[in-house]
């Protein structure tokens, strides 16, 4: 009897070690996969790694202006689910002259249309809008993620 209950619990040892594998990898699949997909950035926007988070924000690809010294709308999101504000600069890859910068954008805020706070000549220029993620209390950068954009000029 002891022989048969001892051969009995190995084999249920054995069986649950493998259910519990088969449970964990089973999550680790779905974690990677289905879970993953849920936490993509909205349509147009990007996601910055800050510390170990996700930082979700919204910037146009094409900015246009009518003219070197009208508003282009920039489209600027810091979207509300974030906990770090946000700060745009736009610098031209060429010469690492910031062309623009956003002052601080709130979780939930917009930023619409603004002027280039450097004129530049009319035509298409190629430009980086790095958008850093700053700490709500000390202000300190907590990370940055950089994008290419293009400027359409009048």
């Amino acid at each position: 009897m002891k022989r048969k209950l001892y051969s009995n619990m190995k084999r249920m040892t054995m069986l649950f070690s493998i259910a519990i594998i088969c449970v964990t990898l089973t999550a680790l699949t779905l974690r990677l996969t289905v879970l993953g997909d849920l936490s993509n950035s909205p349509t147009g926007g990007r996601a910055a790694q800050v510390e170990s988070e996700r930082f979700d924000f919204v910037i146009a690809r094409r900015v246009n202006f009518s003219s070197p010294e009208a508003r282009g709308n920039f489209r600027i999101e810091n979207l509300e689910t974030n906990e770090y504000y946000m700060r745009v600069s736009i610098i031209m890859p060429d010469t690492g002259q910031e062309v623009f910068y956003s002052g601080f954008v709130r979780p939930g805020e917009r930023h619409g249309a603004h002027p280039l706070h450097i004129q530049l000549p009319s035509g298409t220029h190629e430009s980086i809008a790095r958008v850093t993620a700053y700490d709500p209390l000390t202000f300190e950068p907590r990370g940055s993620e950089e994008q290419s954009i293009t400027l359409h000029i009048g």
